[in-house]
């Protein structure tokens, strides 16, 4: 689940030139996501057994809280990164993870605090755009689809930025057909009550 976050973060896409004063403005976005005290990433995926649900907390520059939650799961299923040290466990009962395992989450963390998205292409300005009754500024990864191509067949993403605050808000993968059901929907917010503690007296995970 940590690698579908990365990809879902990773905006890959590939368009022509025209639009790179709008894909700025997104890098912008993102950018100050990044240098926020703390946001959030929420999205759902639908599994065999239901729905499962991912929230993850970032505290820059190094403090993470994964929480997944699935019907195939019991509980709740936690990761946690406190500077150079991670915890994994369910419903907030935490071990504390061996090194080896550590690297990877701290790899992770800092692709989705430091660096901007990977392989972004270019995105079209849609301009003011309403989700969820709510007042955004859009941007689309830019068509490079034939005239005559089906819609119902072609992804796109939009970003969603909130107009007052500069931040991003969704990011949504649908068809470019109208009002098309999105395969993918990731909410940003920025809460101010995030806080990531590493829990005392946590033992050490053994391995099996």
């Amino acid at each position: 689940m940590r690698a579908l976050c990365l990809a879902v973060l990773s905006l890959a896409v590939a368009s022509p030139a025209f639009a790179a004063d709008c894909t700025n403005d997104v890098l912008a976005a993102f950018a100050k996501q990044r240098a926020s005290k703390a946001f959030r990433v929420e999205f759902s995926q639908p599994t065999a057994e239901g729905e499962a649900h991912m929230k993850i907390d970032y505290m820059p520059p190094d403090r993470m809280l994964q929480t997944v939650t699935s019907p195939a799961m019991p509980g709740e299923q936690q990761t946690m990164l406190v500077g150079n040290r991670a915890f994994a466990g369910t419903s907030g009962t935490l071990e504390e993870l061996l090194p080896q395992f550590t690297q990877s989450i701290v790899a992770e963390v800092n692709q989705a605090v430091y660096a901007p998205p990977k392989g972004l292409g270019d995105f079209e300005c849609l301009g003011p755009a309403k989700l969820d009754g709510q007042d955004f500024v859009a941007y689309r990864t830019a068509d490079k689809s034939p005239p005559d191509a089906d819609r119902k067949k072609i992804m796109a993403r939009t970003i969603y930025v909130d107009p007052t605050t500069g931040l991003p808000a969704f990011n949504v993968v649908a068809t470019r057909a109208d009002e098309a059901t999105p395969v993918l929907k990731v909410k940003y917010s920025y809460p101010t009550d995030i806080d990531i503690v590493a829990p005392t007296n946590a033992p050490v995970q053994k391995l099996r």
